[in-house]
Formats: C-alpha cells, structure tokens, sequence
C-alpha cells in the first residue's frame, strides 16, 4: 500500500520519519511517499485532503476531523517549546503594526488568540510562510511577528526582542503541555491501518533515539538552519515522550486547545483515529 505522506522539513519532522521513510524499520507491506512543506501548506492541503498522512498544527485539527484522525505518535509536543512573539524595537506588542503569523489555523495563531485576548490585548495579523517571518525580521521588513521551530535558539543573538514566550504562558494557564503540531490520518484507510502506521512511526522515533547519527545528513538536507548546535537543541526540545506516544498528559492538552478552539466540537476521543 502506498502512502502519501506530509511533513515539515523541520529537524523534529525529519528526525522522527527518517526511518520510516528510508524503510530502516520493517515497514511491511507499506511505501511512502513524502512531500515536505511548511506548516500552513501542510494544514492546506489536510484541509483539500491531499495526504494520506499530514502533520497538521493542533489548531486545524478541527477543520479536518471529518476526513482525518489524529494518531498518537509522531507529533510536537511539550514544555518550554511554544511559540515566540518577538519585536525588532521592544519587549512590548505595538497594537499599531500587524503581527506576522505562520498561518491562520496554526496552533501559534491559537496561542496568540489565547494570550490576547487573556491580556487585553488588541493585534492585527499578517499570515505569511513560517521561513519568511523571522527573515523578515532580520531584514527590517518586518517589526513584530510569531517565530517558531529553531529561531528561538537564534533570536537573543540575532538582536530582537521578546515580547512574550506564548508557549509558557499557555502552560502557565492551562498546567498542561503546549499542543503544537500532530499527526492526522484518513479515517478511510480504517482503523487497522491507521494503528499500524502509528505503531510504525513510534518505531521510527525509537530507532532515530538510539541511533541518532543515521539521520544527520538527511535532517541537514532539509533544515533552514543547518548549524549542528541547533539542530540538536530543535530536536531536544521538540522531540520527546510525547513523540513517542502523546499519552493521558498529552490528550488533556489537546483536549485544553479543542476547548479554546472548538468547545462544541464533541468528546476529544473522537478526534483520534482509533
């Protein structure tokens, strides 16, 4: 069976499905087939169903729900690894210039939302590509955006300025992990098939942990920052337990957002896959 197959170019992404998709564990009767993109092309596509499998941003999940299932396995998620709202002139939001966000229905979107709107808060968003925004930044294109992934490692050095970590104040208000992205699959490929493909992916995680260095040139292939330090600090921080398997502690969390997000929604277990 082939399978088609988004994620993000991201070391945690290409860390994680490394194995599973250069077939380093016994994937059986299965073949993948991987397209790699940023994080609002990816929730685009899940939206139009054009994968199979789709790493999608926590805050889509209920967009997609009819079509996909989330798996258990593979996803971000977890402490001090949330979103940065950054500034090239303060640690404090200017309401009067808008605020550069990785996408509408990204879970950084949601988290924004959430402390705004907690805070009092007034922006106005401009959604543009998760690569463009820090670049932006850099550049002097732009004054305040959202900055995710590696460039939290970057930013201090890099001259901006942190008006807020959106991810701690999440877990400061919630007491649960910062839901970031997850792994959805169609719910017409049944649920046999589904906890295979989870069962598959926790492997893959398993195999990069203890056999990290497989993975280096192919993470580095696809990585926006390449610099060894970082790339090992991304996948230490985003990459861990609850890639393996998200448990009881991760579907609070997920549960935590569906009420922010989608509080109508329904019971959180039927947005699994199985």
């Amino acid at each position: 069976m082939k399978l088609k197959i988004g994620i993000s170019p991201c070391p945690n992404d290409t860390f994680i499905f490394h194995a599973l998709l250069k077939s380093l564990v016994d994937v059986g009767s299965f073949e993948f087939d991987p397209t790699f993109a940023d994080v609002q092309s990816l929730n685009e596509a899940a939206q139009a169903g054009d994968f199979d499998i789709v790493k999608i941003s926590y805050g889509n999940l209920w967009n997609v729900q009819d079509k996909y299932g989330l798996l258990y396995s593979g996803g971000a998620m977890g402490y001090g690894c949330g979103p940065l709202l950054l500034s090239t002139k303060s640690n404090s939001l200017d309401p009067g210039i808008p605020v550069g966000v990785p996408g509408e229905n990204t879970t950084a979107n949601a988290l924004l939302r959430f402390w705004a709107e907690s805070e009092g808060v007034a922006f106005k968003a401009e959604y543009a590509f998760f690569d463009e925004l820090y670049r932006d930044l850099l550049n002097g294109n732009r004054v305040q955006s959202l900055v995710i992934h590696e460039n939290r490692f970057t930013y201090e050095s890099d001259g901006l300025y942190l008006i807020c970590d959106l991810g701690e104040y999440w877990e400061k208000r919630t007491d649960a992990p910062i839901p970031l992205g997850g792994i959805v699959i169609r719910r017409d490929l049944g649920i046999d098939v589904a906890r295979k493909v989870d069962k598959l992916i926790r492997q893959s995680v398993e195999f990069a942990w203890k056999n990290p260095e497989e993975s280096e040139s192919f993470i580095k292939e696809h990585a926006q920052e390449t610099e060894e330090s970082v790339v090992t600090s991304h996948i230490g921080l985003y990459v861990n337990d609850f890639s393996a398997h998200m448990g009881n502690k991760g579907e609070v969390a997920v549960e935590r957002l569906q009420q922010l997000i989608a509080p109508e929604s329904g019971d959180v277990k039927s947005l699994f896959a199985y």
